[in-house]
């Protein structure tokens, strides 16, 4: 499977420009054959508070993405935002090629520590999914700090993707943590960040991938994006020859 992983330095709240920027992001992918692309939390609008000026009223963005999934031909992931009453759901929709929605994960765990659980309210369910023979999962951002959401994930799961706006002054949080993932669950993950500054916070160029060893995958540069392959058979080897998830012990960890 081969991944195109997006470096978008969103232009704060302005939907219709970050727009055109996802549409040229796409076209390359689609170019360089890639069988999806991934982009950072809240795709169009950056992390911002303001729910009633970025929020969705009809789910407009996943039309958006759908028809150009259907014009280029390929998957592709993206943040967006709805509002139900008072507080907004922080979304990670993935669409397969021909724009159908295969899944929608609601960010479970708000960032209480900037705010956002006063604007957000938390999903209740973890997201899985099959896809192109990958057991899929998503994730997005702070969730990345609570590793029993992802011990939670049925075994057989592949590939994590996990989108974000994580800012430059935690960068090495944010390698750690997907790095750590990757390790404990034997699992690809791919995290996607965004670029440039939104709301007063700096972000840098850090979008990576990780093997089910923990090591970074190999990237191909494009001009717009970065590439990286997932191979499944190697992942599977991997588990056969060192199958550590198999001596968890849930029992005594939640007792």
């Amino acid at each position: 499977m081969k991944i195109a992983m997006t470096d978008m330095n969103i232009i704060w709240e302005q939907k219709e420009a970050n727009k055109k920027e996802c549409r040229s992001m796409i076209q390359e992918a689609s170019e360089k054959k890639a069988d999806a692309i991934i982009f950072p939390e809240m795709t169009l609008t950056g992390f911002s508070m303001d729910v009633g000026k970025i929020s969705d009223a009809s789910k407009e963005s996943v039309s958006f993405f759908s028809e150009l999934a259907r014009q280029f031909q390929l998957a592709i992931g993206f943040g967006y935002v709805t509002r139900q009453g008072e507080k907004g759901k922080n979304h990670f929709c993935f669409l397969d090629r021909e724009g159908r929605r295969i899944a929608d994960y609601e960010k479970i765990h708000p960032f209480t520590c900037g705010g956002e659980d006063e604007f957000y309210e938390g999903g209740n369910r973890l997201c899985s999914f099959g896809w192109q023979d990958f057991s899929c999962a998503l994730f997005i951002c702070y969730d990345l700090r609570f590793p029993e959401a992802f011990q939670a994930l049925p075994e057989s799961t592949d590939v994590i993707f996990l989108i974000a706006n994580w800012p430059e002054s935690r960068l090495e949080h944010w390698y750690a943590l997907l790095q750590a993932r990757a390790i404990e669950m034997q699992c690809y993950v791919v995290g996607i960040n965004r670029t440039g500054e939104g709301g007063g916070i700096k972000y840098k160029k850090s979008s990576a991938a990780f093997s089910p060893d923990g090591k970074r995958l190999e990237e191909v540069f494009g001009e717009k994006n970065r590439y990286v392959e997932l191979d499944k058979s190697k992942r599977l080897r991997y588990i056969e020859e060192f199958p550590t998830r198999k001596d968890r012990r849930p029992a005594v960890y939640f007792a």
